[in-house]
């Protein structure tokens, strides 16, 4: 298996779970508990197996840009760091549809901020903030 059908696979993943949290999974609770688990379970094993695979050069690492830039120059390991993001973003997302719930924000005003954060991560996380912290000023003081 190549990393270019991987990551086929995995993008065609995330784009169907995504499509559940924003279309169906405040309607469908015990889907959307299997869905939130199983996802990043599933991709958390992928990642593992990328970044098993990944054979960065000489002097990668975590100290500098250029040392960070050097772990992604093989394509199994851009492959670990792109599951790493839509793990993060789709956790971000499930969360953001759970504080929705719990703070009776209608569905339809986090559905803007939900495809931000499958896009865009940190700018969906912060339009739904924006929004959140929006509506608990009016809240308190209507």
């Amino acid at each position: 298996m190549t990393a270019a059908l991987v990551f086929s696979i995995v993008n065609t993943l995330a784009l169907l779970v995504w499509i559940f949290l924003i279309a169906g999974a405040r309607w469908l609770p015990r889907a959307f508990a299997a869905v939130r688990y199983a996802f990043p379970v599933a991709l958390a094993g992928v990642y593992a197996v990328c970044l098993f695979l990944g054979k960065p050069e000489e002097g990668a690492g975590f100290g500098s840009l250029e040392a960070v830039t050097k772990l992604f120059t093989h394509e199994w390991t851009i492959l670990g760091g792109w599951i790493h993001y839509l793990v993060f973003d789709f956790f971000v997302g499930c969360w953001i549809l759970e504080k929705a719930k719990t703070e009776a924000i209608p569905h339809w005003q986090i559905v803007v901020p939900m495809i931000f954060t499958f896009m865009l991560g940190p700018v969906g996380l912060a339009l739904f903030l924006v929004l959140w912290g929006a509506r608990r000023k009016l809240v308190k003081s209507g």
